[in-house]
């Protein structure tokens, strides 16, 4: 049996390496908390800035896709992504994950400037 909390002891394991800038260790550790508990959205979410510091965005991308679907309505988790997405390029996949977020909660100032934002790269694109 896995000893109970040992899944939070990880993640704050993690967020101090990425405190620190060593994004490689915060990965294992969110990796670790993860691995004992499948569902700990926190862990997906703080993994998935931790791979995008990294710059390796398909898998933070994946990972925040995680957490929507563990917290589909978790407007923080769609701006991320659509982010991510941005910095890929993937104009129209960033464009549905703004509109998620603001849908979700439309006082959300960021998300609705970075919509208007990707509308007018998008538009410089088509």
């Amino acid at each position: 049996m896995v000893n109970p909390g040992l899944d939070w002891e990880h993640h704050n394991l993690a967020n101090d390496f990425y405190r620190l800038g060593d994004f490689k260790k915060a990965v294992e550790h969110y990796s670790k908390a993860i691995e004992i508990k499948p569902d700990l959205s926190e862990a997906y979410f703080n993994r998935g800035l931790a791979y995008a510091r990294l710059q390796n965005f398909e898998r933070a991308i994946s990972d925040h896709t995680r957490v929507i679907e563990l917290q589909p309505e978790l407007a923080e988790a769609y701006y991320t992504r659509g982010l991510l997405h941005e910095y890929l390029r993937n104009y129209e996949a960033a464009v549905k994950d703004y509109e998620s977020a603001v849908r979700i909660n439309p006082d959300y100032d960021e998300a609705q400037e970075q919509y208007r934002i990707i509308l007018l790269k998008k538009s410089g694109n088509d």
